[in-house]
């Protein structure tokens, strides 16, 4: 099996390195990516992307992998804002619906933010998931709000969580998912909450190793699966 994993930034690549070990190999290539690969016991070989941040880094990167690499399916994992009361730093979920909040065409009359042309509602799902649902069944679903915005604490989080009822909110599962589901390629999006709804950026910077290495974590009990 060929797993592709799409992955913002390397503060948060650093856990999985510490859990999966020194790449076999890493190459930033031509195009100006930076993959780094691992070979598994378990007939899984690993082709992770360093994207950079924002939607359309990871869309192009998800692409890469597809294209490039020939990947079963992919991976995102990360770290996002929380926007439930009930979910603090360090919770841990599984990505189930999203709304791309920067997508507005409302001015047409006939859509709501979030909503494309020839798609009922704002919300989309994967077509397929990638890891099996039982390995993430204890995990929460949340709704995510995805847009090119870092969202401080306060009154921004809460209205994203008024007007879509959102869990977490991040910069790069729009990007992801919507190239996977173009692709037809199964995908899962694997997010840890790195500052609560009324906590700004000094939270995520303190929380974030911790939540991606949760995050990893649920990425290795895949890996090790038969």
């Amino acid at each position: 099996m060929k797993i592709g994993i799409v992955v913002a930034t390397k503060k948060e690549l650093d856990p999985f390195i510490q859990v999966f070990g020194t790449p076999a190999f890493c190459t930033y290539n031509r195009r100006g990516y930076n993959i780094m690969g691992w070979t598994t016991g378990h007939k899984k070989t690993i082709s992770l992307i360093v994207s950079g941040v924002g939607e359309i880094a990871a869309a192009a990167s998800t692409q890469h992998l597809i294209d490039c690499y020939e990947v079963d399916g992919i991976i995102n994992y990360g770290v996002a804002g929380g926007l439930h009361q009930n979910y603090s730093a360090g919770q841990l979920g599984i990505v189930e619906s999203l709304i791309h909040t920067d997508f507005d065409i409302t001015l047409s009359g006939e859509h709501v933010i979030g909503e494309y042309p020839h798609h009922v509602g704002p919300f989309i799902s994967p077509i397929k998931s990638f890891i099996p649902d039982e390995i993430t069944k204890d995990l929460p679903k949340f709704v995510c709000a995805s847009a090119d915005k870092f969202v401080g604490g306060g009154e921004p989080k809460q209205r994203l969580r008024r007007e879509f009822g959102a869990d977490i909110c991040e910069m790069e599962a729009a990007g992801v998912l919507f190239t996977c589901n173009r692709n037809v390629v199964p995908v899962t999006l694997v997010k840890a909450v790195s500052d609560g709804v009324d906590e700004d950026s000094d939270a995520f910077d303190c929380n974030l190793y911790r939540a991606a290495l949760s995050c990893v974590k649920v990425i290795e009990t895949f890996v090790h699966s038969n």
